[in-house]
């Protein structure tokens, strides 16, 4: 069955498809006859009001190094949550790791990253995009755990930021959710989605402080571009949260 694409829910981001250049919010699939095809979710991509990054972001500063990719380059914290009747539980800490086949420079590594900052679980800001992504992803949240990576990418004018060394991808989950905290003095960094590795993007967009991405993680790959800092001198610096579950 042929699936096209339902426009729809304009906001300020620019998708490359195959007819053009246009701004879109939201993809749902539709069949032949028009008909929305339930539980399809596909992408969308929306703005929180400004004072959620402002709120997160100094959690960022105290990030520990990631010790398992080379350079020094990429700082990062992992945590679980569950979420039933609008509640929100931290789970015990737990390392984290994924299969070969889904992560080629990491993958059946053992990965133990320091948990986040247990203050953040109280913040209003940070509750608010737990909620965003259960909402839009509609997960199970009797059975599902919600993984959260907490990340900062740094560069400079001579050495690059990679927020993805192991190239186009998918995480091996349903769903992932990439959130801007902070994008200061760089360059680059474009969130692209796939239908498979080597074909051209379905979408190549900057994620702006504030912007929230989520997509199907088993209907699309995914990376974002290596980045360069803007002023000599200076560090350029891109804080994500990554959501999947």
């Amino acid at each position: 069955m042929k699936l096209d694409i339902l426009i729809c829910n304009t906001m300020e981001m620019v998708y490359l498809l195959p007819f053009g250049v246009i701004n879109i919010g939201s993809l749902y699939a539709f069949d032949n006859d028009g008909v929305v095809m339930k539980n399809k979710f596909l992408v969308e991509a929306f703005q929180t009001p400004n004072r959620v990054s402002k709120k997160l972001r100094n959690y960022f500063e105290p990030l520990p190094i990631d010790p398992y990719i080379d350079g020094n380059f990429r700082f990062r914290a992992y945590s679980t949550y569950s979420l039933k009747d609008n509640w929100i539980k931290r789970l015990p800490h737990t390392s984290f790791e994924q299969p070969k086949d889904v992560n080629k420079l990491l993958g059946g590594v053992v990965r133990d990253y320091q948990a986040l900052d247990l203050a953040i679980d109280q913040e209003a800001e940070f509750q608010h995009l737990l909620h965003s992504f259960v909402d839009r992803t509609r997960i199970n949240t009797d059975k599902a755990i919600i993984a959260v990576h907490q990340i900062r990418v740094i560069s400079s004018k001579d050495h690059l930021g990679t927020p993805a060394p192991e190239g186009v991808h998918r995480d091996g989950n349903e769903f992932v959710g990439i959130y801007c905290v902070t994008r200061k003095n760089i360059i680059g960094g474009f969130t692209q989605l796939f239908s498979s590795p080597g074909e051209r993007p379905h979408m190549y967009t900057v994620l702006e402080e504030n912007q929230f991405i989520i997509l199907d993680d088993k209907r699309y790959y995914h990376y974002v571009s290596e980045t360069i800092a803007n002023e000599e001198g200076k560090k350029g610096v891109r804080d994500v949260f990554v959501f999947t579950a």
